[in-house]
């Protein structure tokens, strides 16, 4: 605990692994592993510069935990794969190429479509079928490097009966000026009847914290959008008042042509990467990020706000290598690398993903029992995990 201070590739590649998320003789009830290590084989993912297995680079996690989307992925992979995590002991890692370039994101929240670079929209299971030959369904939103969508909820969509969409990005300008300047959004609503998809409504890109020019300056960096599009993160580059520092945003709804109001909602006084929100509906509303190469969480309630959580580290060296992303049980999942060293002193480099469970974390349960906050729960169990996954194969047409 630490307090802040203010070429063709066949129709999918196998990627085996041992450091399984799950135990051969756990039963569903119990408890997943604190952290687990999923290393990635060289031979079927290509190496990097160091020899080990290439993660990519802007790794985002479906809500189940069960895929991973991943830019920059090599030669062997193409710009953009798809991994699949197993569901068991025993399982594979499928690899899959995707028509999608560098930067390509998700909409958050549902995983409905995947989104290049230039707005156009693909089914996740069209992506999955049909790898880099899939289709576009329809082409919006914002656009280029930098983006992030999350569909709405039900509470948050003026007509349930459509999808919308909450796309975030900068103003594109050349490639000196990407990665920091004024933000905008971009509400779209689309009609899916689940085999075609068309564009209906959308508001055209709108700036939004207009009335915070006077504390925060008009440019952010880092920007993140939540899991359900009603919140942000980013951090003003020269504010007014304050230092820079990653900062929580409240988004209004906005309408056509008028700026999106903002409210602070709480300051991490600190300058982490960027911070990525846990699901709606959990009491503690988690946030985690990357920081020197670790990875933190926050528990958003008001007596834990100003202290930051380690992920716990068993094996050695552990350095992610992007930020980290949320399922909808709450488990933390991030790219990195390290070491796994034998009770014999012999050390072998590994290079994967890495699962943990912040409900596990002594730090954060000692903090939460000192408050005499309530405790969400335990852990994260096993039935948690396959439920999720259950759950989003059903929404997604996959399958389990």
């Amino acid at each position: 605990m630490t307090k802040i201070a203010r070429e063709p590739l066949a129709a999918w590649a196998l990627v085996w692994f041992t450091g399984l998320a799950w135990s051969a003789d756990a039963s569903e009830t119990s408890c997943i592993p604190a952290v687990s290590y999923l290393p990635l084989d060289a031979a079927v993912v290509g190496t990097d510069s160091n020899g080990l297995a290439a993660l990519g680079a802007y790794e985002r996690i479906s809500p189940d935990g069960r895929f991973v989307l991943r830019s920059f992925s090599g030669r062997r992979l193409g710009e953009v794969s798809l991994m699949e995590l197993p569901s068991g002991p025993g399982g594979r890692i499928r690899a899959y190429r995707t028509p999608l370039r560098n930067e390509a994101f998700p909409v958050q929240g549902s995983w409905r479509y995947l989104v290049d670079v230039d707005g156009r929209h693909f089914r996740l299971r069209d992506v999955l079928a049909s790898e880099a030959g899939a289709q576009p369904l329809f082409q919006g939103g914002m656009r280029g490097f930098y983006a992030a969508a999350s569909e709405l909820d039900a509470d948050g969509a003026p007509d349930p009966s459509l999808v919308w969409i909450r796309s975030m990005s900068w103003p594109q300008g050349d490639r000196s000026g990407q990665g920091t300047g004024p933000l905008q959004v971009r509400t779209i609503a689309v009609r899916d009847d689940g085999r075609n998809a068309d564009l209906v409504s959308d508001t055209g890109p709108q700036f939004i914290c207009g009335s915070r020019r006077a504390v925060d300056g008009g440019v952010y960096t880092l920007p993140m959008i939540s899991v359900d599009g009603r919140e942000f993160s980013a951090i003003p580059i020269n504010p007014k008042v304050g230092q820079p520092s990653m900062r929580v945003y409240g988004l209004s709804s906005g309408t056509p042509g008028a700026d999106h109001g903002c409210s602070l909602s709480m300051d991490l006084r600190a300058s982490p990467g960027k911070a990525v929100f846990a699901f709606p509906g959990r009491a503690s509303g988690m946030l985690a990020y990357t920081d020197n190469a670790s990875v933190f969480f926050v528990d958003r309630r008001s007596l834990l706000q100003d202290q930051v959580f380690r992920i716990d580290d068993e094996r050695s060296q552990v350095l992610a290598s992007a930020f980290p992303g949320f399922t909808r049980d709450g488990r933390i999942v991030f790219a990195a690398s390290w070491r796994d060293c034998s009770v014999e002193g012999v050390c072998q480099s590994q290079a994967g993903y890495v699962v943990a469970d912040p409900y596990q974390n002594a730090d954060y349960r000692q903090q939460v029992q000192r408050l005499g906050l309530p405790q969400e729960k335990v852990c994260i169990t096993h039935a948690d995990v396959l439920r999720e996954r259950r759950i989003f194969a059903s929404e997604r047409g996959l399958a389990p």
